[in-house]
């Protein structure tokens, strides 16, 4: 790819923003690159990937991999994650008390509706879960950490579309708005039915919008602290967590857990 295609895209972004630095923006891009699917990426993959010059992909990946975010297979030409990025990680993850103050709420839910509890954190546009509790009874579905869900069309994407003021909302619509281009009009009229669900019930359903056979619930969590709106969901096989199971029991259910969450957070 030649390194004119992708320079003028460059100069643009620094000058849509003074206060980045436009190469630490392209060596985060070369991290982003990398997929739970895909461990190794070539320098090829990487400009594939990052749509910047081969010569500039070169010289970033060296320098990640000289710091310890990437490591190097000299024989085979490729990359792939090293341990500062999976430290980085886990500190965030450590971090985040939320995750080991709902964990009994959590358990007792999901047993209680043989489906799976979790909590998810958005990543661009889409919902990262963050923490997950399975009940015993239904291991063949199963979301673990790391596994994403659509923003729009999942409970919990839906779940933290509603717990942002409106300002945030603006700026989400905004960046999903020159992302998703043509499919945008979909994507707001499906945050718009959470908007709408949420104000009526307290909560967020997603029946079969996600997956066919997959239905779900989802509630807002906004700690304490200030920090990042998180959506808690409770989600599973359509047979096992019928539409009306969700709208009298299920749903209310979850508000309640999270409510308790949000009590016995906001004393740490």
């Amino acid at each position: 790819m030649k390194a004119s295609r992708t320079s003028p895209p460059a100069r643009q972004a620094e000058e849509i923003d003074k206060d980045q630095v436009s190469a630490l923006a392209r060596g985060l891009q070369l991290l982003d690159a990398f997929r739970s699917s895909e461990r190794f990426l070539t320098v090829q993959d990487l400009v594939e990937r990052s749509s910047l010059p081969k010569a500039t992909v070169s010289r970033l990946a060296h320098t990640l991999a000289a710091n310890g975010y990437l490591e190097y297979l000299e024989d085979q030409g490729q990359f792939y994650l090293g341990a500062r990025v999976i430290s980085l990680g886990f500190s965030a993850l450590g971090a985040l008390r939320v995750r080991q103050v709902a964990r009994p709420f959590m358990r007792e839910l999901a047993e209680s509706c043989s489906a799976s509890v979790g909590i998810g954190s958005r990543d661009r546009h889409t919902m990262l879960y963050i923490e997950n509790a399975a009940s015993a009874a239904n291991q063949n579905f199963r979301l673990n950490i790391g596994s994403r869900v659509p923003l729009a069309t999942s409970a919990m994407g839906r779940a933290y579309y509603c717990g942002l003021n409106e300002r945030e909302r603006e700026q989400l619509l905004s960046e999903l708005s020159q992302r998703a281009g043509a499919d945008f009009r979909q994507i707001k009229a499906s945050l718009d039915a959470g908007l709408k669900s949420y104000a009526a019930l307290g909560f967020c359903i997603s029946a079969g919008e996600w997956q066919s056979d997959v239905n779900a619930v989802g509630v807002p969590f906004r700690p304490a602290d200030g920090t990042v709106v998180l959506g808690f969901n409770c989600c599973g096989p359509a047979f096992q967590l019928p539409e009306r199971d969700l709208r009298e029991k299920w749903g209310p259910r979850l508000v309640n857990m999270v409510r308790n969450v949000e009590a016995a957070t906001s004393s740490l």
